[in-house]
């Protein structure tokens, strides 16, 4: 397709680039997606880390696990993209995210202070800082990072090395999604139409 819009010839290293940037870049686009919901009689837009229902393409993507806490801190999963929630160990109750500037005003409520049955957190770097100090564990459902997908050629030919090479992770109606994501990160804009006819001919042709 670039060699039909562009006539020129995309490398393996310039397809990874555009394809993984595609992929974050519709992931991201899932996570900030709106849904609308009732709220006094008025339509609120929330996030999906606002939304109890997350989208199905993103299914395969999220994690749960455990966060030891140690002096107050616990670092970030090392392959988290987004979090989703944090709750504590035993699932009864929710670690409510509190920006760091407000911390103080928490903490020196004597009506509303942290507690363990109301713990509240603040991320600071890639690591995230519980309060009360006596907080030992959490639990974190986060959407992880997708694998970073890669095409490699057989040594001296353009032919697709399944054996070497790394998949994307996402559904096929996903990856169909990011391939004109992939395309328009190339310089390409086609419509539904003009991929179908395309994929198409390669299906005939046995390309």
């Amino acid at each position: 397709m670039v060699d039909k819009y562009q006539g020129t010839y995309l490398s393996p290293d310039d397809f990874n680039m555009a394809i993984n940037t595609a992929q974050r870049q519709y992931l991201s686009s899932i996570l900030s997606e709106s849904a609308d919901i009732h709220q006094g009689g008025k339509r609120i837009k929330t996030g999906l880390k606002s939304d109890m229902t997350t989208s199905s393409s993103l299914t395969i993507f999220i994690k749960e696990a455990i966060l030891t806490i140690t002096s107050q801190l616990a670092s970030h999963p090392n392959d988290m993209y987004d979090i989703l929630a944090i709750r504590t160990i035993d699932d009864n109750y929710a670690v409510k995210q509190v920006s760091a500037d407000k911390i103080p005003s928490y903490i020196g409520n004597a009506i509303d202070a942290p507690t363990l049955t109301e713990p509240i957190y603040t991320e600071i770097g890639a690591t995230f800082k519980f309060f009360p100090s006596t907080l030992s564990s959490a639990k974190i459902v986060y959407v992880k990072t997708p694998v970073t997908a890669a095409w490699v050629p057989d040594t001296g030919t353009l032919n697709y090395n399944s054996g070497t090479s790394t998949q994307l992770e996402w559904s096929i109606s996903d990856i169909n999604e990011i391939i004109y994501r992939t395309l328009g990160v190339i310089g390409i804009n086609l419509k539904d139409g003009d991929l179908i006819r395309v994929s198409q001919t390669v299906k005939n042709d046995g390309q």
